[in-house]
């Protein structure tokens, strides 16, 4: 898949339905009728169908906000008060914080990371790299927050208590995060060498917004409207069409721009022409039909992950790795790799948590390793790693969301990078290791 997306650049939904077909005919000669390998692909796909409905209704978000005037808001507001010379560290702090409150890295991403990329274009900094920084600091948030999803799931399948698991994943996450943030800092120094000329530039870029929006305080109230939902604990789907009927309400009202033309955008994207080819690169985005093609990688992606899995080529891949663990330490270590390479492979994140736990569960035991052990490590490796893998549901989203496709954005996304390389080190080391009788 890496060999033909980058290589040869066959679009990943083609490649994934040829290694689909590759691995059916496969189970097919294995033994398995048409029948179980059809149910293994339904199966597979089934367990994202919530994946994909937050999907489509973060498309409707992604356009009506626009339309809205909350992402143009953002983004000035962040022009006026972010110099070119913080963008980075700023982007990455913003969205840790705004993660860690709301527990969820796709809203984060697909709202204020938005407007944060749309902010480092307008600086003429590479939105690739400011990508790298939303995605960190979205996954950062996500980690630890005890709203996120994925920090509930992990602790739940290594059988320990939240608190215990957030408690212990802050020994491996805090000091990946300082490297990340050192990383976005020094970089920031290397890309911003003509601060004069650039402010220069966002003047234009402001004019050109102010004109073409009604940027009135009223406009944030969307965005206000997902972050209190998110607060109270409502369902994720229940938090973005609440926010995308705020949004259209507003582009209705606020924009003076009729009903049928902001449901419109929130369909098909938001579409505005201005004497600046930039604000047009920025805001010509988002809507439902953007984010059909990161649909078609997750259905792809999953059903493949379901012929995987049924065909008993992973579990066969674990049991034979299992067999060679020896220590406490090579058993983390190899936690954290299956995990990122669970991945890979079934294209899923919590499909990655969720059978590298099943997995691993028993062994934990066995070495009187405490449960948290297992939980931390499922994180370290399965969260953070998959928004890097184009074809998995997370790097899929976050190429649609920030417009940046997901190999562009990889090598700045320094807090995912680093984290499983912190985790396995200090394991290394003995560092953090505790057991039952600790």
């Amino acid at each position: 898949l890496f060999t033909g997306t980058v290589l040869f650049k066959i679009p990943i939904p083609l490649l994934l339905i040829i290694a689909a077909t590759l691995a059916g005919i496969k189970s097919y000669f294995l033994g398995h009728n048409w029948s179980e390998i059809e149910g293994s692909i339904v199966n597979g796909i089934k367990g994202t169908l919530p994946a994909i409905m937050i999907l489509l209704t973060v498309g409707i978000l992604s356009g009506s906000f626009i339309a809205s005037g909350t992402i143009p808001l953002l983004i000035d507001y962040g022009l006026k008060l972010i110099h070119p010379s913080w963008i980075l560290p700023a982007a990455y702090i913003v969205c840790c914080i705004s993660s860690l409150v709301i527990g969820s890295s796709w809203t984060t991403a697909a709202t204020i990371g938005v407007a944060l990329v749309g902010m480092a274009g307008a600086m003429h900094i590479s939105p690739a790299i400011c990508a790298g920084a939303v995605v960190s600091g979205a996954y950062f948030g996500d980690k630890l927050s005890p709203l996120s999803d994925t920090t509930n799931l992990a602790p739940g399948v290594s059988e320990t208590d939240l608190f215990s698991h957030i408690r212990a994943m802050m020994a491996t996450t805090i000091p990946a995060w300082a490297l990340a943030l050192t990383g976005f800092i020094v970089l920031n120094i290397y890309i911003v060498p003509d601060t004069t000329t650039r402010i220069e530039h966002i003047e234009s870029l402001l004019q050109t917004l102010e004109s073409s929006f009604n940027l009135h305080p009223v406009t944030i109230l969307p965005l206000a409207v997902v972050f209190i939902m998110a607060l109270v604990r409502f369902p994720a789907v229940v938090i973005l069409l609440s926010g995308s009927t705020a949004a259209i309400l507003a582009g209705w009202l606020a924009q003076s721009q009729s009903l049928l033309s902001v449901l419109q955008y929130a369909y098909s994207g938001y579409t505005i022409h201005t004497n600046n080819e930039i604000i047009n690169n920025l805001l010509n985005r988002g809507g439902i039909v953007s984010f059909l093609e990161t649909t078609l990688i997750i259905l792809c992606a999953t059903g493949l992950g379901g012929i995987w899995e049924s065909g008993g080529y992973i579990t066969s891949l674990h049991d034979n790795l299992l067999h060679k663990i020896k220590t406490s330490r090579m058993l983390i270590i190899s936690t954290v790799i299956t995990a990122v390479i669970s991945n890979i492979i079934m294209a899923e994140q919590y499909l990655s948590i969720v059978m590298t736990g099943r997995i691993y569960k028993d062994a934990y035991k066995r070495k009187k390793l405490q449960p948290f052990m297992l939980s931390r490590s499922l994180e370290d490796g399965g969260t953070v790693t998959s928004p890097l893998v184009p074809w998995n549901s997370c790097g899929a989203f976050m190429s649609s969301a920030l417009g940046v496709p997901t190999l562009h954005y990889l090598p700045f996304a320094f807090f995912n990078l680093v984290m499983p390389v912190v985790a396995i080190v200090l394991t290394a080391f003995g560092l953090f290791i505790y057991r039952k009788n600790d």
